[in-house]
């Protein structure tokens, strides 16, 4: 009788069935993915969006007027207009316009500081850090 009890148990606990009880392989942890770059600023009410940009050396940055109620050129509300003035003594500028884009590329590492002489340094300006 005491035989029969054993064989029992151990028949009982043993071997995998496919129910899912067995070992498992662990998920490896997943790293998350960086935000990416930017070179891009929106310009928006009477700011510079992002005020900050860092970017390598040889990217080309690019502004966009994004300052018309409804839309450029949507017939309706108006544009504010707004300028990108770089304080590098470059002399470097787009025109001051109410929509559209303007870009400038950077070719070596520092600290480009810029702003809107229609609005003034300490009310809308930005930076670009070239590394």
């Amino acid at each position: 009788m005491v035989l029969t009890v054993a064989t029992l148990t151990v028949g009982g606990c043993g071997g995998s069935s496919g129910t899912g009880y067995g070992p498992t392989t662990p998920t490896p942890p997943t790293t998350p993915t960086p935000p990416a770059a930017t070179n891009a600023v929106s310009i928006v009410g009477i700011s510079f969006a992002p005020g900050t940009v860092t970017v390598p050396v040889g990217t080309t940055v690019t502004w966009k007027w994004d300052d018309c109620p409804g839309g450029s050129g949507s017939g309706y509300g108006s544009c504010v207009a707004h300028n990108v003035t770089f304080d590098d003594g470059s002399g470097v500028a787009s025109v001051t316009q109410d929509n559209g884009t303007f870009g400038r590329t950077f070719a070596a590492a520092g600290t480009y500081k810029y702003h809107c002489t229609i609005h003034g340094a300490a009310a809308m300006s930005g930076q670009i850090i070239v590394k």
